[in-house]
């Protein structure tokens, strides 16, 4: 049979790169899901307007219509009404660049190219008096229509009308500028030419506003005979309520053949307005179904619906909705990934901890293994020799207390990792408990500084910390040299003379490191472990410092 190889998957150390690009793909799937279903509300939103705006103009047309079908044709307020029919016949072809036309009795109005002056006064009786002028001719509105390249072509500024002002960015925000995108807000005439008698007008000066910038353009012509020259001016003139100046042009696309609806009053029905498709419109006029009509409005609204309409009408909400939805999408997956990071680097510690735990334990367990075994392989080959057999013996036993002694400190080291240890706690003195603990060092010198210092803690846990902070000082002193001891109410210092060097002097915290970084016969390496984690249970701390040949041990009591 053949051999097949078994590999067990292992725990790798976590990399941040790919735990947050997985995440983040994830997370961009899942607003990306988001973003479409904001872009679906924003497209209904932007129809809701765009289809909005122009059924409220066909709403004015109508009022218009009502009061104008209501006017002597012979009266004086029978042209001012016509001209409230054509002003917003300009208003709704100016809002989508579309068609409509309107028929009152033998009347018929289409939407044209047109430009209009339209003032409304209020007397000193309390009265509004309107007063409406169209242009004599567009073709005087030309200077405008090319000052700065053609910047203020009302053709042009349908078209960023259209394509960006109805973006509710925009619109709800107040936004005018953004980046390269303005329009000008308002056009106004400060000059103008009137004959009175046909309602016409000729444009003088016409002020734009234009990125906080104001411009005034000459449309004057050479030939101004017959007409009245109107200086408007910065300000309303007094008794004045309102101004009003537009210019639109029509679609020469469409024409009466396109219009698909038709808004009508029938007389014959107590004069209630009434809309059809215009097919079912024209059937019902010729069957004589509807042959007492006061007015019609038949328009063409032009079917929002087609690819990239939301992008056309409202392109700065959906660049953000797409920028909202990208930086979701990394911040979420960066929250997550370094929650999952953390989470994997603690588990890879545990087990790096582990593993380098484990090597050390066995290396240290193995020197006095492999002494025992030669020891009683020498007593194995001098089974007469009493005296070396006593030798070999007494060693045997030194090995294994030494193992012994490894054994606890590697059981204490696991207590006070855990920290399943119970703290009794009751008066101790911290000189005496010193002194006491050097009686275990008789040939090591010390020195001890300070008054006595009375601590509420448990005496056998920093006994223990004590006890191995003296015997690192033991190990690794300079031969005859001083151990320092100061206590003060504060804190416990402890130092001594070395020859030994540490770049990273808090590294000897960590089990299984030893001072001179080798696997010898001084200690096992867990006794600065064992301390700092017993202190740390007894809320003490342990701070190490090493420099110019001498080391030093910190027990800070607060």
């Amino acid at each position: 049979m053949g051999k097949r190889s078994i590999r067990k998957s292992s725990i790798r150390k976590p990399e941040f790169g790919k735990i947050f690009w997985l995440r983040f793909v994830i997370m961009l799937a899942v607003f990306s899901l988001v973003a479409i279903y904001a872009w679906k509300k924003l497209d209904d939103y932007v129809e809701e307007m765009v289809i909005g705006e122009l059924y409220t103009t066909i709403d004015n047309i109508e009022l218009s219509l009502k009061e104008l079908y209501n006017t002597d044709p012979d009266s004086d307020e029978y042209p001012e009404k016509l001209a409230d029919v054509k002003i917003w016949l300009a208003v709704f072809q100016n809002l989508n660049y579309t068609y409509a036309e309107v028929t009152v009795g033998e009347l018929k109005l289409t939407t044209e190219d047109a430009s209009f002056y339209s003032s409304t006064t209020k007397t000193d009786f309390g009265q509004y008096v309107s007063d409406t002028y169209f242009i004599e001719d567009m073709s005087y509105c030309e200077p405008l229509n090319s000052f700065m390249d053609g910047q203020f072509d009302p053709r042009a500024e349908r078209e960023m009308y259209s394509s960006w002002l109805r973006d509710p960015l925009l619109r709800e925000m107040g936004l005018k500028h953004v980046g390269k995108y303005d329009y000008f807000e308002h056009a106004e005439l400060v000059t103008a030419y009137v004959n009175r008698e046909k309602h016409t007008f000729i444009p003088g000066i016409i002020r734009v506003t234009y990125m906080d910038e104001t411009y005034e353009i000459d449309c004057t012509p050479a030939d101004t005979k017959g007409y009245e020259e109107v200086v408007l001016g910065d300000d309303w003139k007094p008794g004045e309520v309102s101004r009003w100046f537009g210019i639109s042009y029509k679609n020469s696309d469409l024409s009466s053949e396109d219009i698909k609806d038709v808004y009508y009053c029938d007389l014959d029905n107590d004069g209630i307005s009434s809309w059809l498709e215009r097919s079912e419109f024209e059937e019902k006029v010729n069957s004589g179904e509807l042959k007492n009509l006061a007015w019609t409005i038949g328009y063409y609204i032009p079917e929002y619906k087609h690819p990239n309409s939301v992008l056309k009408y409202a392109p700065f909400s959906c660049a953000l909705i797409v920028i909202a939805s990208l930086l979701s999408a990394f911040v979420a997956s960066f929250v997550w990934a370094i929650v999952r990071y953390q989470k994997d680097k603690t588990v890879w510690k545990i087990f790096e901890y582990r593993t380098k735990t484990t090597e050390a334990m066995a290396h240290d367990l193995k020197t006095p293994l492999a002494a025992i075994a030669a020891y009683a392989e020498s007593i194995e080959s001098a089974p007469g020799d009493a005296a070396k057999t006593g030798e070999f013996s007494r060693k045997i036993s030194d090995k294994v207390s030494a193992m012994d002694h490894m054994v606890e400190d590697m059981l204490a080291l696991s207590r006070s990792e855990t920290g399943k240890v119970d703290v009794c706690e009751e008066d101790i003195n911290v000189k005496e408990l010193i002194v006491d603990s050097l009686k275990d060092f008789p040939d090591m010198k010390a020195e001890i500084k300070g008054d006595d210092v009375i601590l509420k803690t448990d005496r056998i846990l920093f006994k223990q910390a004590i006890d191995n902070l003296l015997s690192n000082c033991y190990r690794y002193r300079e031969a005859d040299s001083v151990i320092d001891i100061s206590i003060d109410s504060g804190k416990l210092t402890i130092s001594n003379m070395t020859s030994m060097t540490y770049e990273n002097v808090d590294s000897l915290k960590k089990p299984f490191v030893k001072g001179d970084d080798s696997r010898g016969n001084k200690g096992t390496g867990l006794g600065l472990a064992i301390a700092e984690n017993n202190l740390s249970i007894l809320r003490f701390a342990l701070e190490l410092a090493s420099e110019e040949g001498r080391f030093q041990a910190v027990v800070k009591f607060k």
